[in-house]
Parts: structure tokens; C-alpha cells; sequence
């Protein structure tokens, strides 16, 4: 049974929800999981459920609440001895495990002892767990609770706005200065009055190296502070500036800030680094190799560019800043990260990505020329002569990046695509599958823990199955049995295997699985499409060109166009083997077409398998990296 406050309240039996009905039964069950393990008193209760005027029958009704909560927990776990009433009053019983507000303060817990311990690194990972359980508000879908239950909900609040702050200091002292401005920058809008926070991006911004900026976001603070409180900043506040002051004095930066200065004097825009990378070892190695002889290459006018292109959920994005991050040192000019589609999987316009990447080398909007040829120009201008370090993320045409390569110099360009964009002339390749079963484990061993998996080995082989080994998968799988430490992984296994919909499993946040594939079909045109469907209900896993034509009842020529089309959109993949060239589908696509296909179809004109006009592409060997 899993009780969960950090957001709506939520019961959770078995892997189900459990319906607890009722404003007054949900509040009385939030009062009683807020006071867990003590007898809360009947008078209290029935102040906390009626804190203006209870009404006469309030014990009464108060019993009967009571008594619906205890018919819903015996039905969702045949346990009688859940909520038990003595002289005093009525008592929940719960344990640590299974109250998403225990488990949050036992991890900030550890993640405290750990940065004590000068551990920052699993401080991170602990801190970053424990606000992973927040979904909201506590208790947001209770918003008539009385003033008590509300100081209640405000300490869980200053609790996470705690953890939010030891989880900047324990990313800061990982080096991490530059990513975490903008965060802190949120963090100080949302509490104004809360000095540590603006301690934090005081420090931040100097420890990057922005004194200027450093020494106006005191300013800013202590003039917010006066008029807000009348009050002169206190010790903390004071102390970080007083450090941004005694560098600037200083006759040498102090070790940190001239790390920062040396090896990241321009533009940083990474996105937060991935807490957990598991797996790719041999893709991360080859792109150190990569960006290390392209950063020490001879010539000035050498610039280096990697497509990292795979199937919709197989981690290119991750997999490029993870690399990006190892890679920094050697691009010393700067680091640039830009989201290349919109929301909905749009792509955004190359002129206006070229306004953005402008703005981050510190081009004014007033000297920014207006029209595309004029951007890209004055693009390649600025990066002629530096080393930098750009990640092109979720490039949709070779079109799209063609603008946006540098013209000379020493930079590495890092493109991910969910194409395999064989008409962009680019220095390397690599194209990402599934994860072998042994990373997938280790992969989601790192959300749920070692322990869990090893204790059910052939269960987490299972989930490994149902997800295809896609990253995407197992990290939404990983953080739904993270959240629910009392479901049994082969109770998830059965739900991924025998659900009727398992892309409904397959959601978690803004993470969905189905969304990334639909996503990637509406790139597709009609024909492809209308392939796609009839090749995903194919009985056999694996076919050949042939096979493709009989299916689509075309001839072989026009067939095999059309495969090509599904294969540079890693959509279907090529089989290595004897004989005739192979095709596979991946698992989840083919269930993905087979029970979507019709609502595919619905999004545009339905087109029959006709020759596409456009050049055929030649065939890429699966996973090879190399000189393209």
C-alpha cells in the first residue's frame, strides 16, 4: 500500500488506485497520514475537518468517515488493522516505506549525511530522488482544509525549498556554478525574501566567473530586503558578498573562479548534466576520441560534426550532453545547447534558431540583421575563430542544420536527429539501438536500486522485454516503481506484458512513450505511413524487400524505396545476416502501429504506397560509427 501527500492525495494498493470518495473522507484520511503512528483525539479531528462551526452530528459523521476509509484499504489489501480507534481517538498505521513524506525526509536525510561526509555526488543523487516524489502542492486538491492541517502542508513546503537549496550546494561544489544560474534565478523569484537562495546565486554567478553580475544580484537582494522587511541582509547574504569583494582584490583568482575562467570563458548553455548515465560506454568513449583530435587538430579551419541518430526513445539526447560535458574542457570558447523543435515535436525555424545561438555569443538585438543568409554569415563570423562546443538537439531535416554549421575553425557540432539524415554531409555517425540487457538493467537498477533488481532478477528481465531496452521506457518504468516501493516488479512486468494499452504504462510526467512515436510518425509523409501500418501487422518480426513488396502489393522497386525512407527515420532497422537484406521493426513500434494505426492515419490525408519522388538513400549498416 503506498499513501502519497506531495502532490494530490493519492492511495495506491497492489499498483491500483484506491478510491477513497469524499472531500471530508479524503481529509480526514490527509489529517490522519499527517499525524502517522500517533492517536489523533477525537476533538481534534473534528476541529481540523470543521474549523469554523462543526455541526451537531459531527461525531456521528466523523465514524462514518471513518468507516469508508476502512472499507476502501480492506478492499484494495484485506489488512483490518490499518486505522484502529482507542479511548483517545483514531490512529493510521503506516510504514516508512510506504508514505511518499517519510521516504522524502529519509532520503534529504542521507543526502544531509552525505554532504556532510563531502560526498556531493550521492548528496545529488539522494536530493534529487527525494524532490523527484513531489507531483505538486501537498495536498493540492484539498484546498478547504483548516489552519492547522495548512501550517502542516507550509512545513512540507520550507522542507522541499530545503532540499531544493542542499541540492544547489551539493551541484556547486561539483563544479556545476554556470548550469545552476538560471535555476537560481527561479528559486529567488519564487522567495524573494529568502537570503540563502540569493546567497547561492551570489556565489554562483562569481564562482563563473560574472563579478559584475555577482556583485548587482546583491545589490538586488539587499535593496528587496530593505523595502520588503527594513532590514540590512543578514550573516549569509553578507559573508558571499563579502567573498565576490575579496576576489575582486585578490591579486589571482581564487582556484575555482580561474577553473571557470580557463575553461569556460564563453557562453555555457548546457542543459543540468544527466544525474545517472548508464551505458554507451563505447559511444562515450569514441566521442572523447572524436572531440579530442578535432579540439587539437593542426589547422584552424578544421571543424568537427557528429549525427547521433536512433530509434524514438534510445537516449540521443542524453547521450549528447552526457558527451558534451566530458568534452568541455577542450572547447574552451564556449558551450552552446539548442532545442531545435518546438512543442509537439515542431520543428522551429532556422532564422530563429540562428537569433538565439547569436543572442547566447552576446550579439545585441539591436546589431541582429533580420533575414536568414544575413544571420548564418554573421554566425560563421563569430565562431571562425573559436573553439566551441554546440549541441544541435532534435534536428528534423539536413535543411534545417545546414545553416547553423560553422564555416571555419575549431569547433565540435554534436547533432541529434531522430533521422538519419543522409543527404547532411557530417564528419561521423552514430546510430543508437536498444540497450544490451546488461545496461538496461544497470539502468533501471539506478532509479528502483541494485537490491530490488538482483532480489528479482527474471522479473526485471521481463520489464527489460516489455520496453524494448529503450532508455525512455525503462526511465519512466524506473521512476513509477521508484514512487511505488510496495508494487512488486512482477506485478509491473504482467501489467507491461498483458495490458491492453501498455503505452499507458508507459507514461510518467512529461515523459510518454507513446508521444515520442507518435511524434515520429507524423514526420513521415502519407505513403511512408500507410508502409509503416501494413509492415507493422506482418506476422514475422524480420522481412526482406521482397517480403515488403508482396505486403504492400507494389513492385520490389517501389517497395524498396519506401523501406529505405522507414529505415533513415530509424523506424525499421537493417539486419545483419545472409542472404537478402533484413528488416526489423522494433517491439514497441509494431504494437505502437498495430493499436494506433487508424489515429495515425486520422492526422493526415491518407495516401496509397505510391513511388516516392524523392533520391533514393543508400543503406547504413546498424550502429556503425565512422567517417561517413
Amino acid at each position: 500500500m503506498e499513501f502519497n501527500v506531495l502532490g494530490s492525495l493519492e492511495v495506491v494498493g497492489d499498483g491500483s488506485p484506491v478510491e477513497i470518495s469524499g472531500a471530508k473522507r479524503r481529509a480526514l484520511l490527509a489529517v490522519l497520514l499527517l499525524h502517522t503512528g500517533r492517536t489523533v483525539p477525537v476533538p481534534r479531528l473534528v476541529e481540523m475537518l470543521w474549523p469554523d462551526t462543526p455541526p451537531p452530528s459531527a461525531v456521528y459523521n466523523l465514524r462514518t468517515y471513518v468507516h469508508g476509509i476502512r472499507r476502501a484499504l480492506l478492499a484494495a489489501e484485506r489488512t483490518p488493522d490499518r486505522l484502529t480507534r482507542d479511548l483517545a481517538g483514531y490512529r493510521l498505521a503506516v510504514e516508512p516505506g510506504e508514505f511518499d513524506v517519510l521516504r522524502f525526509q529519509r532520503l534529504t536525510e542521507e543526502g544531509h549525511r552525505a554532504l556532510e561526509a563531502g560526498d556531493a555526488a550521492a548528496a545529488v543523487h539522494r536530493f534529487s530522488t527525494a524532490l523527484g516524489l513531489w507531483r505538486g502542492a501537498p495536498l493540492e486538491d484539498l484546498p478547504d482544509l483548516g489552519p492547522e492541517i495548512r501550517a502542516e502542508v507550509l512545513a512540507l513546503e520550507e522542507q522541499r525549498h530545503e532540499a531544493r537549496t542542499a541540492l544547489v550546494d551539493a551541484r556547486m561544489s561539483l563544479g556545476q556554478a554556470y548550469e545552476l544560474i538560471p535555476q537560481l534565478r527561479r528559486m529567488v523569484a519564487e522567495q524573494p525574501l529568502h537570503e540563502r537562495t540569493h546567497a547561492q546565486l551570489v556565489s554562483a554567478l562569481s564562482k563563473a566567473g560574472r563579478t559584475a553580475e555577482a556583485l548587482g544580484a546583491y545589490g538586488s537582494a539587499r535593496a528587496t530586503l530593505v523595502r520588503e522587511l527594513g532590514l540590512e541582509p543578514g550573516e549569509v547574504l553578507r559573508a558571499a558578498h563579502e567573498r565576490v569583494l575579496q576576489e575582486c582584490t585578490a591579486g589571482d583568482e581564487p582556484p575555482r573562479a580561474r577553473e571557470r575562467l580557463t575553461a569556460g570563458a564563453g557562453p555555457s548553455a548546457l542543459p543540468m548534466r544527466p544525474p545517472t548515465f548508464v551505458g554507451r560506454a563505447a559511444v562515450r568513449r569514441q566521442l572523447r576520441q572524436i572531440g579530442a583530435s578535432g579540439a587539437a587538430a593542426g589547422s584552424a579551419h578544421e571543424w568537427t560534426a557528429v549525427l547521433v541518430s536512433g530509434t524514438p526513445g534510445a537516449g540521443k539526447s542524453t547521450t549528447a550532453v552526457s558527451a558534451a560535458y566530458d568534452l568541455r574542457a577542450a572547447y574552451p570558447d564556449g558551450h552552446l545547447f539548442v532545442r531545435l523543435a518546438a512543442a509537439g515535436g515542431r520543428p522551429r525555424a532556422t532564422v530563429d534558431l540562428l537569433g538565439e545561438m547569436l543572442v547566447s555569443l552576446a550579439v545585441p538585438p539591436s546589431a541582429m540583421p533580420a533575414a536568414l543568409p544575413e544571420r548564418a554569415a554573421m554566425y560563421r563570423r563569430l565562431v571562425a575563430q573559436r573553439r566551441l562546443l554546440v549541441v544541435l538537439d532534435d534536428a528534423a531535416s539536413a535543411a534545417q542544420v545546414r545553416d547553423l554549421l560553422p564555416g571555419s575553425g575549431r569547433s565540435l557540432v554534436i547533432i541529434t536527429s531522430r533521422r538519419r539524415l543522409l543527404d547532411l554531409e557530417v564528419d561521423w555517425r552514430l546510430n543508437l539501438g536498444p540497450l544490451d540487457e546488461r545496461d538496461a538493467l544497470a539502468l533501471l537498477a539506478s532509479d528502483i536500486g541494485d537490491a530490488r533488481v538482483r532480489a528479482a532478477l527474471d522479473e526485471s528481465r521481463r520489464i527489460v522485454a516489455a520496453c524494448d531496452g529503450l532508455p525512455l521506457a525503462l526511465r519512466i518504468v524506473g521512476g513509477r516503481l521508484a514512487r511505488r516501493s510496495a508494487t512488486t516488479l512482477a506485478t509491473f512486468a504482467e501489467r507491461l506484458e498483458s495490458t491492453v494499452d501498455v503505452f499507458e504504462e508507459l507514461a510518467l510526467g512529461d515523459m510518454c512513450v507513446r508521444t515520442n512515436l507518435s511524434q515520429a510518425i507524423e514526420a513521415l509523409g502519407p505513403d511512408e505511413r500507410s508502409a509503416l501500418e501494413a509492415l507493422g501487422g506482418c506476422e514475422c518480426r524480420r522481412f526482406t524487400d521482397a517480403d515488403a513488396a508482396e505486403h504492400l502489393d507494389l513492385p520490389q522497386s517501389k517497395a524498396e524505396r519506401l523501406v529505405e525512407h522507414l529505415v533513415e527515420h530509424n523506424l525499421v532497422v537493417p539486419v545483419d545476416g545472409c542472404g537478402d537484406q533484413q528488416y526489423e521493426m522494433p517491439s514497441l513500434l509494431r504494437t505502437y502501429v498495430r493499436t494506433h494505426g487508424r489515429d495515425e492515419r486520422a492526422r493526415s490525408p491518407a495516401g496509397s504506397c505510391r513511388a516516392s519522388q524523392r533520391p533514393r538513400a543508400g543503406r547504413e549498416p546498424e550502429a556503425r560509427l565512422g567517417r561517413a
